[in-house]
């Protein structure tokens, strides 16, 4: 007899043919650019901020062209492991827009278990966000990054609390090289 899917099975699969509908659609939204333009594009952001974004207390970094990023962060917890998200993020809008609003599936660190007596130990799954990027002063430099985001867990070892889903915020000082502006 098959073993029926649990919800988190289903959040994975549901985000995965988004992650599989959006990033063609972003990626189709532009004409199309010669390699010298598309170089001119691409563009770094990094900073420092807390979140699964940033590896929970940490730094993050965000790479890409006007609608879509790679996003990765490295950062450590209350506890003291090491936390950790790779992931990717859409764009709403592209770099010369004040307010650019993104939807942001990062995998990485989501719980930190302190085990009374012993060592804390994390605890991974995915966190999906809706965020906005907000540019202090002139557009492309100094960006505020802050949001809400749902996180589900991995099945966490026998013993431990198993929230399954939880809702956390975001926010991130950055700034951003490269890319028009």
């Amino acid at each position: 007899m098959k073993k029926p899917l649990s919800v988190v099975s289903w959040v994975r699969a549901v985000s995965l043919a988004v992650l599989l509908v959006a990033v063609p659609a972003a990626a189709g939204a532009e004409p199309s650019q010669t390699a010298q333009q598309t170089e001119m594009d691409l563009a770094v952001k990094v900073g420092v901020g807390a979140g699964i974004p940033y590896g929970v207390l940490g730094a993050g970094v965000d790479v890409g062209i006007p609608h879509f990023s790679i996003v990765g962060g490295f950062g450590t917890t209350a506890y003291g492991p090491i936390g950790w998200s790779a992931g990717v993020r859409v764009y709403l809008f592209d770099r010369t827009r004040r307010f650019r609003p993104h939807l942001t599936a990062v995998y990485g660190t989501t719980l930190i278990v302190d085990v009374v007596g012993g060592d804390a130990y994390t605890v991974n799954g995915f966190a999906f966000y809706g965020s906005l990027d907000h540019d202090i002063g002139p557009i492309g430099g100094l960006i505020l990054t802050y949001g809400i985001g749902l996180l589900t867990n991995d099945v966490p070892p026998a013993g431990a609390p198993d929230p399954q889903y939880f809702v956390r915020v975001m926010f991130g000082i950055n700034y951003r090289f490269g890319g028009r502006q």
